[in-house]
């Protein structure tokens, strides 16, 4: 196990926060240019400052090395999430038309009916009470995972987790804008017998007559690649080797995987996509890293505000 408090590579130290800025950045711009207008949601703002507060205590003042990088890796979490829902919305409003044709052709290329499996769902109460809790894990997942590196000391693999978040989600945008998709629900029409959490925000940003973004109610609505999926896939890979830990999260994760088809809307072929998108980040991981000079084992490096 990587029991190593306070060695984190320098890459983390002002890099996402880069990529955040940039991101506000292209939203600032983008509803400038359409003229639409962003609600700020208020809570969201109020917890991200929290955060970034207790993250400079325990580095300039208290050093506090495991409490910094927890407190760090969650506003930057906080801080991308929200930037980037703003511009997964932008992205929706795109003129290109709907793949959803080509999708459920592939579905049904590769042996999968996706309105059988929904209706089998539907008629195991039992089944589809089991998916629903497990589609609905990934935030506290993340939340006890984020605590329990911090407990074992695993700085680095808190980082690594952040920065796979990230990644995965700057890899999907393009799809989201090039190749939308209105998901199997509305495909199939049976988004009468779900939440359709999605579809009013996606349906009002594609006709157009959505005029303001209002940041705290706003949901996932990318379709291909499946973040779900990805997201899944990450939350084991950042469990590997911790004996108690991966075998849960394997288990949760291969529910939440499962469920995703009847309970996001996604087609098999989006589940496929979000699960070759997480090695592709790994991959761009380990490339950046290359190269990196090891820090001092003082250093409390960051993810966090950093005292040079």
């Amino acid at each position: 196990m990587e029991y190593r408090a306070g060695v984190v590579e320098p890459i983390y130290r002002y890099a996402i926060w880069a990529i955040i800025v940039l991101i506000g950045c292209v939203d600032a711009l983008w509803v400038w240019w359409i003229d639409i207008r962003i609600v700020p949601d208020l809570k969201t703002l109020l917890g991200l400052a929290v955060l970034l507060l207790i993250n400079y205590v325990y580095v300039a003042i208290r050093q506090k090395p495991r409490i910094a990088v927890l407190a760090g890796a969650a506003a930057q979490l906080v801080a991308f999430t929200a930037v980037y829902g703003v511009l997964t919305y932008l992205a929706a409003r795109s003129s290109f038309p709907l793949v959803d044709r080509y999708l459920s052709a592939a579905d049904v290329s590769i042996g999968f009916d996706w309105l059988a499996q929904f209706n089998w769902i539907q008629g195991h109460p039992d089944v589809k009470w089991v998916f629903n809790l497990a589609y609905e894990t990934g935030t506290i997942q993340i939340i006890i995972l984020l605590i329990l590196l911090n407990v074992f000391g695993m700085l680095e693999r808190i980082a690594e987790f952040v920065w796979l978040f990230v990644l995965t989600l700057l890899i999907i945008i393009p799809f989201a804008w090039l190749i939308p998709a209105e998901g199997a629900w509305a495909y199939y029409g049976v988004a009468h017998l779900t939440s359709a959490y999605y579809l009013p925000d996606f349906f009002a940003l594609r006709d157009g007559t959505m005029r303001e973004i209002v940041m705290d109610k706003m949901t996932g609505i990318v379709q291909f690649p499946s973040f779900h999926t990805a997201l899944a896939l990450i939350l084991i890979f950042a469990a590997r080797g911790i004996r108690f830990l991966f075998p849960a999260s394997l288990g949760f994760n291969a529910l939440m995987i499962a469920s995703t088809p009847a309970f996001g809307g996604h087609y098999l072929v989006d589940i496929i996509g979000g699960a070759v998108l997480v090695p592709l980040a790994i991959l761009i991981f380990g490339w950046v890293q290359q190269g990196e000079t090891k820090p001092r084992p003082t250093d409390v490096g960051t993810l966090n505000v950093v005292r040079e």
